[in-house]
């Protein structure tokens, strides 16, 4: 399945500098720490098939986030995100509608459909990071943190450069 990644930027739809900033740093962040701790457990987990539709369900969550993030908006809370992905589907992250996202992301094992496996989704991942317009920190590695240091001082120049308040960046230091 083909699918048009961050298809809203590369239309030349976007937000205020400000709300951008915002935007992209935090999805940075959640694709860099959650996302990339879905996706190790998703490889991790190949014998334990439960285990791997949890991550797929938390990583298409991740996803629902991101897009309403990269839209401007606060997200809807955490138990909303698989339902709003599946009803309305993804349109900043990538395009697809949720009737897409449940073939990609295999959800009819839950009704008892047969496995699928997990190359589709881990494919998606991967094209997402590299279609990022940045690099992906990666904190599992071992130079990890210090590259999850050096985004958030770059991200914090860019909050002075684009006039807002790097403030929502504190938590992630907290976190780093």
């Amino acid at each position: 399945m083909e699918l048009a990644l961050y298809p809203g930027v590369r239309a030349g739809r976007g937000l205020p500098p400000e709300a951008a900033v915002r935007a992209w740093a935090t999805v940075a962040w959640l694709m860099s720490v959650d996302g990339r701790a879905y996706v190790e457990d998703l490889d991790g987990g190949a014998d334990q098939p439960q285990l791997r539709q949890v991550v797929k369900l938390r990583l298409l969550e991740l996803l629902s986030e991101m897009d309403t993030r990269l839209t401007g908006a606060e997200p809807a809370g955490e138990a909303h995100q698989l339902a709003l992905a599946l009803e309305y589907g993804l349109h900043e992250v990538c395009h697809a509608s949720g009737q897409e996202l449940a073939q990609l992301f295999a959800l009819e094992q839950e009704f008892g459909g047969e496995e699928a496996d997990d190359a589709g989704v881990r494919e998606l991942w991967d094209a997402l990071c590299e279609a990022f317009p940045g690099k992906i920190p990666d904190p599992l590695v071992a130079s990890g943190q210090s590259e999850v240091l050096r985004a958030l001082r770059n991200w914090s120049k860019l909050c002075v450069a684009a006039g807002t308040d790097a403030a929502f960046l504190e938590p992630f230091l907290k976190d780093a």
